[in-house]
């Protein structure tokens, strides 16, 4: 069984934090969470220590662990239902200044 992890970095537009704290906690992990082979969120706010220039500062990390026989899968169920019903985006949420990585246990190469 594969297991990846996907790092994403969110900056909510000004003056939209809570807002975009009380969309991922109520509504996009939970979404995120009812797709097969996501087994687990975590949420924390960041704070920068050191930035490479051009960089945008990030508000928060979000940690997805999936597992599963094929991790493309995965992704690909979860990016089907991103900005549906099922899965609605939060006008909070800066998307010009998300980053998001996936990362593989070294085994798993």
């Amino acid at each position: 069984m594969a297991k990846a992890t996907m790092i994403v970095f969110a900056t909510a537009h000004p003056g939209k934090t809570e807002e975009l704290d009380q969309w991922y906690d109520q509504r996009h992990i939970p979404d995120l969470l009812s797709v097969p082979g996501l087994v687990e969120a975590k949420r924390y706010d960041v704070r920068t220590l050191k930035m490479p220039e051009g960089c945008p500062k990030f508000d928060f990390l979000a940690l997805y662990s999936m597992e599963g026989e094929d991790i493309n899968t995965i992704v690909g169920a979860a990016a089907a239902r991103m900005g549906t019903p099922d899965m609605p985006a939060s006008p909070a949420l800066d998307s010009s200044k998300t980053l998001a990585l996936m990362a593989f246990e070294k085994s798993d190469k």
